[in-house]
């Protein structure tokens, strides 16, 4: 009991401190953001800490007395918060309500399996390093950076240590809800597609998403996807005071650059800002003295995204060659970079995994839609159609039940006409296509960017009936709490199977497994130690930094360590 009670404090004050970062975040550098929702604040937070995350690991090991320090601000910003307003503690209140509804999903014991091999170790290297150039040598997955890494390192806290590391996609999911939910509890007289929009994505969300230790670096950031999609409607067809304008936009960029800093891939979204400020003639407006200090926020943390990827593998954004800058000794080779480049390429479009590779030779398999046909049988199957016939089947269900209830409705040629959404129905199909053409892979985007059209579609057609506001009210309730059901049943499914099959003792301690490895010395000198493992087993745990690639040496570089091989 005393184990779990550590557990759920930890939790609570993460959330509490994210919460609060976001209040001093806003407070300074665009006041506005305060009048966001605290779940919007949690997410601002969440970015901020990231940022802080990067940056200072050049400077400090992410260590208890670092993470202690950095969390008392983060209380003290969120009694900032309380004290301005007497409705935030309502807000509070209801955070804390939903982070209990939700807390069965924190409860993980055997994780994604990229999470030993160098999840863990990536960011318990930052919690007990300082930042160390050329770390793209220990493994592949040292190479493509994430900012989701460096705000785990910050949840490393005396009793818990690293226990909580898992814990980053449960604050997103708590405070999406938060947002989408919330905004329900309203009396609203007026709906449209935004509010069909909210609910049929937190559906997607609370029943696709309900695996926490799935998520990855890649599921956080589609679930941000899908908020930045909800601002990018919200702006195009409906806000028309510059305030708002200029405030969504704002939340519009910071949730990119976070999705973005999460996954590079995400940077694409960038193009839904001219978009946007021509729809409105907002360049002028925008580009103003009062934003010049976010801009200048986003573009350091652009620039600390891709320092922080150039110092650990010479290339800016890796395995893009071209980004792949001068000869210096931490350098990922060319060739290896390419070799990677194929590889990712190669996996995404269904050419090897665990148990089976094509015989076409990789080159050619990615070329001219030759992976086209095993990527049917290998990914579309079951990986692609559960999802997609699955929503289908769950969307269709929301509008008949919607349609059941409406009155004196239109001719489904008129309910089927979009002509006033035509940017909003081709952007994501855009999108999709790109995703189809060069990383097919679910966890490259794909689940949200199926998702999406099917999304807005279904929106668009509720939002044509005629349905009397109570009980939209009332439908739109009950697929919330629905939707929170099926977290839950998936859930208690879930740790039911891992108690069964992993012998998970959950009544004991709620914490995820760890294997015990041996560690060995790579790299032994008075201030600088490298290890790696014994018997080829993963890093999971041990000592750090830990790498895969035995044949390191090491020097001094502007004061930081640098590792480095002339082996390749």
């Amino acid at each position: 009991m005393p184990e779990h009670i550590i557990f759920i404090s930890y939790i609570i004050l993460f959330i509490i401190s994210t919460i609060g970062h976001g209040e001093i975040f806003s407070r300074i550098i665009y006041r506005d953001l305060i009048k966001l929702n605290i779940g919007y604040l949690g997410i601002i937070g969440f970015f901020s800490l990231s940022i802080y995350g990067t940056l200072s690991s050049y400077f400090f090991a992410h260590n208890y007395s670092h993470n202690i320090i950095l969390h008392i601000v983060g209380l003290m910003g969120f009694i900032f918060y309380l004290n301005r307003e007497k409705k935030n503690y309502l807000e509070v209140k209801h955070v804390f309500i939903l982070t209990l509804i939700f807390l069965i999903g924190a409860y993980v014991y055997k994780n994604h399996d990229d999470f030993p091999y160098y999840h863990l170790t990536y960011a318990l290297n930052l919690s007990e390093n300082k930042f160390i150039i050329g770390t793209g040598i220990f493994s592949h997955g040292f190479r493509t950076f994430s900012s989701l890494f460096y705000f785990q390192s910050l949840l490393y806290m005396p009793y818990i240590k690293f226990y909580l590391f898992h814990i980053a996609p449960f604050l997103i999911l708590v405070f999406f809800n938060y947002i989408i939910f919330f905004n329900f509890l309203k009396n609203k007289k007026n709906f449209n597609i935004t509010d069909y929009f909210s609910l049929l994505s937190i559906v997607f969300v609370n029943i696709v998403f309900y695996r926490l230790g799935e998520h990855g670096t890649d599921r956080s950031a589609q679930i941000l996807l899908l908020l930045i999609f909800l601002f990018f409607i919200q702006l195009m067809y409906f806000e028309k005071k510059d305030k708002n304008i200029s405030l969504y936009l704002n939340s519009l960029l910071i949730f990119i650059f976070l999705a973005s800093s999460m996954k590079a891939i995400y940077y694409m979204y960038l193009v839904l800002i001219p978009l946007i400020l021509l729809k409105k003639k907002f360049f002028k407006k925008f580009f103003v003295k009062k934003n010049f200090l976010i801009i200048s926020i986003l573009t350091i943390s652009l620039l600390g995204n891709i320092s922080t990827s150039y110092l650990s593998t010479g290339c800016l954004l890796y395995p893009a060659e071209k980004t792949c800058i001068g000869d210096n000794k931490w350098s990922i080779p060319s060739k290896e970079v390419k070799r990677m480049k194929l590889h990712y390429e190669w996996w995404a479009k269904a050419g090897g995994g665990p148990g089976y590779a094509s015989e076409i030779p990789r080159e050619e398999y990615v070329k001219n839609f030759k992976w086209f046909e095993n990527w049917v049988d290998r990914h579309f199957f079951n990986k692609v159609s559960d999802t997609l016939f699955g929503l289908i089947f769950v969307y269709s269900l929301i509008f008949f039940v919607f349609y059941f209830f409406s009155y004196n409705n239109k001719k489904f040629k008129d309910i089927l006409n979009f002509k006033s959404y035509l940017i909003l129905l081709i952007l994501p199909m855009v999108f999709l296509l790109e995703w189809f053409l060069l990383h097919p892979s679910m966890r490259y985007g794909g689940y949200v960017l199926i998702a999406l059209p099917l999304i807005i579609i279904t929106s668009l057609m509720i939002d044509k009936l005629n349905i009397d506001n109570k009980k939209k009210n009332s439908l739109i309730l009950m697929f919330l709490f629905v939707s929170i059901l099926g977290f839950l049943g998936r859930n208690i499914d879930r740790i039911n199977k891992e108690i069964e099959v992993y012998n998970y003792k959950i009544l004991e301690s709620p914490y995820f497994f760890v294997e015990k490895v041996e560690s060995i010395t790579l790299v032994d000198k008075p201030d600088f130690k490298v290890y790696s493992t014994k018997n080829k087993k993963m890093c999971w745990a041990s000592k750090t930094p830990c790498s895969y690639f035995k044949n390191l040496k090491s020097e001094k570089f502007f004061g930081l360590n640098m590792v480095y091989t002339d082996d390749w």
